[in-house]
């Protein structure tokens, strides 16, 4: 009579076989649901974080602006009390030629500024004031807050009229001319922020054209 050698071999339980085969699937699927849990809880960590982070950056940035804005429109009127006396105190020549080609220059640009060609014409820097409309704002016809010449930086600054933002404006050049930025090729990186071709042309474009009616 033959003999069987049998063995006994044991069975993992991810073996289907195994007598608690559905007790380690319990366990598997509990793990994986752990797992996805901790990964979950991180990731919503991190979003939260992220965004404390962002919304401190955004507040701090936000509260720096408002900061800025202040003190700029503090020197704003500023500006304005001390350039209304000082330019209301000029003499105004009636039939003054620089102002009637300069006030027809503009309104033949139909020019929002053609009513200030006057106030201009006796500003120091006034070619340049022209000019700088004309690479921002095409002459004023391109703005929505009275700024004309893109003060800012950032969001444009916010003025009552335009003889608020020309006054700015003046008071700018006059501090950039104190600089030895004269010229726009030497004026473009600080006003603009960067240097720009097209920026240069335009405001070299306006003084060709002033040249050209006689405006010196």
């Amino acid at each position: 009579m033959a003999y069987l050698d049998l063995k006994k071999v044991p069975l993992p339980p991810a073996n289907r076989r195994h007598s608690q085969h559905q007790e380690y699937l319990g366990f598997v699927a509990r793990q994986i649901e752990r797992l996805l849990w901790i990964r979950k809880t991180w990731f919503m960590a991190f979003v939260a974080l992220a965004g404390g982070l962002s919304f401190f950056a955004l507040y701090d940035i936000d509260e720096h602006y408002l900061r800025w804005t202040y003190r700029e429109h503090s020197t704003v009127q500023e500006i304005r009390v001390r350039t209304l006396s000082r330019f209301a105190s000029l003499p105004v020549q009636k039939g003054d030629p620089k102002e009637q080609i300069l006030a027809q220059y503009l309104a033949e640009k139909q020019s929002p500024l053609t009513d200030y060609a006057g106030l201009i014409s006796r500003m120091p820097h006034w070619k340049l004031l022209v000019a700088i409309a004309q690479a921002e704002s095409n002459l004023c016809k391109k703005t929505q807050r009275n700024n004309c010449w893109g003060i800012g930086p950032g969001t444009p600054l916010t003025y009552e009229d335009i003889a608020q933002g020309l006054y700015h404006a003046s008071y700018l050049l006059s501090k950039f001319d104190q600089m030895g930025m004269k010229k726009p090729e030497t004026l473009v990186h600080t006003y603009v922020g960067y240097y720009n071709p097209s920026w240069i042309r335009a405001v070299n474009d306006v003084f060709y054209e002033l040249q050209e009616r006689g405006l010196q």
